[in-house]
């Protein structure tokens, strides 16, 4: 069977801006790059790799314990990129970081 890679970007967007509005047209927000990733995904691994972009405290605020607490005690900061439900990232949405995760599970080979 071929391997998928489920990508879950977890955000607050209550958090701020990445550039200010000032520099930019529109602000640029952690939903706007995961967008962007969904789209370069899709292009580059069609039917393979799923972003889905999750606001933690809009969405179910039951979801996610284990990240929340992790926030919560400071441990690590948002937006928190899971891969397959493996927390990889948190801080940032690097692309080029999720692309490389991505292409390893990938090259790892089919899931049995």
């Amino acid at each position: 069977m071929l391997q998928r890679v489920h990508i879950q970007i977890l955000d607050n967007p209550m958090e701020g801006v990445i550039f200010d509005a000032e520099e930019f047209e529109e602000p640029i927000t952690n939903k706007i790059i995961a967008d962007e990733l969904q789209k370069e995904m899709s292009y580059y691994y069609p039917s393979v790799v799923s972003v889905e972009y999750i606001d933690l405290f809009m969405d179910d605020d039951r979801g996610f314990p284990e990240i929340r607490e992790l926030l919560r005690q400071g441990a690590i900061n948002v937006p928190v990129i899971l891969i397959n439900g493996i927390p990889k990232i948190h801080g940032g949405i690097p692309p080029s970081v999720i692309k490389n995760e991505v292409e390893k599970l990938l090259s790892s080979g089919p899931v049995h």
